[in-house]
């Protein structure tokens, strides 16, 4: 089942968060993981779906809309995407994209799109079912 995050979700959301950027060799203060969530409860800029599993917390998406230069409708851009390996396989990941493509539409956007690394060959088999490659190699222009 996939519905919004809740206040109740916070100590697995932040497990299930964890694993998602230690997977990215990623590591965050406590400070961001309660500015995140924060900003997820509000749910003004920040969005977020949960993918449960027998009433466990068992996936994450996190997605937010922004203006374009190319369009006069909003796009979305879906930031994190995590399932606890336990239940990889089972559709969930696809639901949870499946969840932010349905808000998208809903609110009108023109365009949904998201990154990964190259190397996360797994995830890549599902985007690749899902979704076009759009060829574009992102960039960082250090801060």
């Amino acid at each position: 089942m996939i519905n919004r995050l809740t206040e109740a979700d916070r100590p697995r959301w932040t497990e299930l968060w964890t694993a998602y950027l230690d997977f990215y060799d990623t590591a965050l203060p406590a400070e961001q993981f309660d500015y995140t969530w924060d900003r997820l409860m509000m749910g003004d800029h920040l969005h977020g779906f949960a993918l449960r599993h027998e009433a466990q917390l068992v996936g994450i998406t996190h997605y937010l809309f922004h203006e374009s230069g190319w369009t006069m409708q909003p796009v979305v851009y879906l930031q994190d995407l995590f399932v606890d390996p336990s239940v990889r396989g089972t559709g969930g990941g696809r639901k949870l994209i499946e969840a932010v493509g349905d808000a998208a539409r809903e609110a009108g956007a023109t365009r949904m799109y998201w990154m990964t690394q190259s190397h996360n060959a797994t995830a890549r088999q599902l985007y690749d079912r899902l979704a076009k490659h759009s060829g574009f190699i992102r960039y960082e222009y250090p801060l």
